[in-house]
Order: C-alpha cells, then sequence, then structure tokens
C-alpha cells in the first residue's frame, strides 16, 4: 500500500499598493500536517516589485520574506512563531 499524504500550499505575495490590486508573487508554504511538515522557499523579484511601486521598502520585505522562512525551519530566531 501507498503512503500518501496530502500537502498544502499557500502563495506568499507582496501587494505594494492595496489600491491598484497588484502584486508579486514572493514565495511558497507547503504544510502536511500527517508528516508534520512546514517549509517555505521565497524569492524576490526586486525589479519587478520596484516597477509596481517605486517606493516599495525593499529591506522591509525581505527581512519579512525571511522570517517567514525561518519559523517554518524552526530556527531559534522564530521565538514562539515556531512551536
Amino acid at each position: 500500500m501507498s503512503d500518501r499524504h496530502v500537502f498544502e500550499y499557500a502563495l506568499l505575495r507582496v501587494v505594494p499598493r492595496i489600491e491598484r490590486g497588484e502584486c508579486v508573487n514572493a514565495g511558497v508554504l507547503v504544510y502536511c500536517r500527517p508528516k508534520s511538515y512546514v517549509g517555505a522557499r521565497t524569492h524576490l523579484d526586486e525589479a519587478r516589485l520596484l516597477a509596481l511601486d517605486p517606493t516599495a521598502d525593499l529591506p522591509g520585505v525581505r527581512a519579512a520574506l525571511r522570517a517567514v522562512e525561518r519559523v517554518c525551519a524552526g530556527g531559534d530566531a522564530a521565538g514562539q512563531a515556531a512551536a
């Protein structure tokens, strides 16, 4: 018998200006409850984000994406959110 499990995912998107309804995909979060797995991979297309909003806070967005990856990895920097 095959050991099959359902993996769910969510896209991580950056929305620089909500009133315009535009967004940039910046990563994916994958989750599987039976395997107790959660993981995230991110990549920010900075040129594309700046094309939508030249005033976008690139360091802030990068920091937020890194934080998502750390929380999913369960690292020390994740704090209580990882638990």
